[in-house]
């Protein structure tokens, strides 16, 4: 399902010069396409509602606490074939976060579960990652081979799961992995272990930095773009629940 903003922003102005002609019909689309912007571009709002959805998750660790397998859910890079080296994106945290816990030696076993950039697919015509090369990348950040498990074939947060409890067996659910991931989408992905026998402890990255955020009025398109992520996540947690 399309969760962008903008993508219903378009309709609703498209509707407005399709029945530009039943001027009562025109208007009544043309002001809520004004306040559907005002909404989506208001980051106060996005900031509230994000972190009410975001309230309770932390990246707080009993001091001493040490995981067997620490999780590092996918979704931060892709793999650039052409100049042969991974591309990361704004939730890179997640994948940084989690080879600094192993080197504090909170977790013993790292998991890189499905990414872009070593997912292969059976479908030689969609874009592949490069798991020999990724695992090569990570290593190189001091990640002993031994400590490092890569998961590359699954596409949703599901299938992340249900992908590790195959090649990690029951282990996984004796050993209570840690989760590490978006804040935003912590709290989707803890049920979905949860749903599939494996209870998890949740560690966030790429959380809203309260003291920095100023207080403004002004719409921001940028925030528009945000909402795309956290509508993904509230559709995605409403469809697991069901």
């Amino acid at each position: 399902m399309i969760t962008s903003p903008a993508f219903y922003l378009f309709l609703l102005l498209l509707a407005a010069y399709v029945f530009r002609r039943k001027h009562r019909t025109r208007n009544v689309l043309i002001v809520t396409a004004v306040i559907f912007t005002l909404f989506f571009t208001s980051r106060p709002i996005y900031n509230y509602v994000s972190m009410k959805w975001t309230n309770g998750y932390t990246s707080d660790i009993k001091e001493g606490r040490v995981y067997h397998y620490g999780i590092v859910l996918g979704g931060y890079g892709a793999w650039d074939s052409e100049r042969n080296r991974p591309e990361f994106g704004h939730t890179v945290d997640r994948l940084l976060e989690g080879i600094q816990l192993y080197h504090k030696k909170t977790i013993e076993k790292l998991v890189i579960a499905c990414d872009a950039s070593n997912r292969m697919y059976e479908d030689s015509d969609m874009p592949n990652g490069n798991p020999a090369a990724m695992r090569a990348y990570i290593e190189c950040l001091g990640v002993a081979p031994a400590d490092l498990i890569l998961e590359n074939s699954a596409t949703t947060t599901r299938r992340n799961a249900q992908t590790l409890l195959a090649l990690l067996g029951d282990s996984l659910k004796m050993e209570r992995p840690l989760l590490i991931t978006s804040s935003e989408h912590m709290r989707r992905a803890l049920m979905t272990f949860e749903q599939e026998g494996i209870p998890a402890d949740g560690y966030v990255t790429d959380c809203i930095i309260k003291e920095r955020q100023r207080f403004t009025l002004i719409p921001s398109l940028s925030v528009m773009n945000n909402w795309q992520y956290l509508l993904h996540e509230f559709i995605g947690y409403i469809y697991y629940c069901l």
